[in-house]
């Protein structure tokens, strides 16, 4: 496959029309994860425990932003962000490499809306609608209100991304601007608020009497938890191809890599301090509805932590669903997956694939009675993909050291390059083995999420073997009908 497009070609471009500040707006949602998982990280193992956690995860994933502009930059005119430069990185060497770390990625993104929708329908129906206890049977499923409004929320944030990426983007300026006011909340907590307490600060790693190798084990396993939040800043490398400036990709994904670290630095010893260890381990998903109300008057602080909650897993919604059909797309226009989703809509959008998400999600809300078990898998798939693509970035190096960069990294990128290629490595490989001790996962999440890599290899299979050979096969195939025609003559 080409480098860049020929303007010329048959494959159909994405209209240039997003900003760095539009992919910034999308990449707040991955600050909205906070109100998903934090309170499960501080129950288990602490405030100040978990707060080292997600700022260590944060941090790695905004050196790797540092990696994947110059990445970017190597390849302007490609869709898909991080797994097509994992694609381009490995070609050479594993061609597999791509359709693992492609559909892996988009399965890690899009898994995550059924998760989100399904967690915001519960919030809406116990906190507005706590009679309507009924439940549809559809004879194999039932299906309660909490997954019909999940559905209807899925169904309402597919009509922005179908009409392009500026319209999704503005969704995302509005929950963000309203995701704002908590987090700063929490950020001026320590200072303003005098129910916060630095005793609710407690460290539970690597405790007297630990048998997870002194808790390193445990950190492992909460960072391969938190990994897909905390990386999913690289997001903005997706929409590369969209962007109206070549600077635009390296200035998101710096700031957006910037921001969601101080989040997750500062916002944790805000709402810990709030709120107790115990408190959290009674109920982990009223962790920042009880910080909340530790901090606004009473009759505000209850309605308004759910409405900014509800936006924040929002979205998380609507750029999952804007990040993966990029990555889908991006695959397909690569060959990795089944040509089928290389078919922009008249907007230029890859409308299939987001509806491929759709579908997908809805129908997990409707069979799947515990999808965090799905979230959990797909989290070795996405991890996968940023591993493949870290390293790969040494192979660019090394193949490719006199391509054209518009931006490139100093003397510290190799060095970087290698650290975050080992530690992505450990955490997948330790925390995917281990998750049972976190209580989310264990051998059926653990080979969920390798049937999930395989199918990947399946599609792969499908698209090079039968939907590119076959075509050429005619070509080559002698046309007899002429040769007939001459004899007769």
């Amino acid at each position: 496959m080409p480098d860049s497009f020929d303007p010329n070609s048959s494959v159909p471009v994405l209209h240039r029309t997003l900003r760095w500040q539009d992919a910034f707006a999308f990449a707040m949602a991955v600050s909205g994860g906070l109100f998903v998982s934090f309170g499960a990280t501080m129950a288990a193992i602490g405030a100040l425990s978990a707060m080292f956690v997600w700022a260590l995860a944060a941090g790695i994933g905004w050196a790797q932003n540092h990696l994947f502009a110059e990445m970017a930059s190597m390849f302007p005119d490609k869709p898909g962000g991080v797994p097509i430069y994992a694609h381009e990185a490995w070609k050479g060497r594993f061609v597999p490499a791509g359709a693992l770390a492609s559909f892996g990625y988009w399965f890690g993104w899009s898994a995550v809306i059924s998760v989100v929708s399904l967690t915001a329908g519960a919030i809406i129906q116990v906190r507005w609608f706590p009679e309507a206890t009924w439940a549809l049977n559809l004879g194999i499923v039932q299906v309660g209100p909490a997954q019909l409004i999940g559905i209807v929320l899925i169904s309402a944030l597919m009509v922005p991304n179908l009409f392009g990426a500026q319209p999704a983007a503005w969704v995302n300026k509005i929950f963000g601007a309203l995701l704002l006011i908590p987090l700063l909340t929490f950020v001026v907590a320590p200072l303003v608020s005098g129910q916060w307490n630095v005793s609710n600060l407690t460290w539970g790693l690597g405790q007297p009497g630990a048998d997870h190798w002194g808790g390193w084990k445990d950190a492992a396993v909460w960072l391969y938890l938190v990994g897909w939040t905390a990386y999913g800043t690289e997001m903005c490398a997706a929409f590369t191809p969209e962007y109206r400036s070549t600077k635009d990709a390296r200035r998101a994904l710096s700031s957006s890599g910037a921001f969601t670290f101080m989040m997750f630095a500062l916002a944790p010893i805000g709402v810990g301090g709030l709120v107790s260890q115990s408190d959290a381990v009674a109920d982990p998903s009223a962790v920042f509805v009880n910080g909340f109300a530790a901090v606004l008057p009473a009759g505000f602080a209850g309605d308004a932590a759910l409405l900014i909650t509800i936006g924040a897993l929002l979205m998380g919604v609507n750029a999952s669903m804007a990040d993966g059909s990029r990555a889908l797309y991006g695959a397909a226009v690569d060959g990795l997956v089944p040509r089928q989703f290389e078919k922009l809509n008249r907007h230029q959008v890859p409308a299939r694939a987001v509806v491929t998400a759709v579908v997908m999600n809805i129908l997990l809300v409707i069979f799947v009675s515990n999808p965090i078990s799905i979230l959990v898998a797909a989290n070795m798939g996405y991890l996968l993909a940023i591993l493949l693509a870290v390293s790969g970035f040494i192979l660019l190096r090394i193949d490719r050291p006199e391509a054209p960069r518009s931006f490139r990294l100093g003397r510290a990128a190799i060095p970087l390059a290698v650290v975050t290629t080992v530690y992505g490595a450990a955490v997948l490989i330790v925390g995917a083995a281990s998750s049972e001790i976190s209580g989310y996962g264990g051998t059926f999440e653990l080979s969920i999420g390798v049937g999930i890599l395989l199918l990947s290899l399946v599609l792969f299979v499908i698209r090079r073997r039968f939907q590119d050979r076959l075509p050429l096969l005619r070509e080559l195939q002698p046309d007899s009908e002429p040769e007939s025609q001459d004899s007769r003559a």
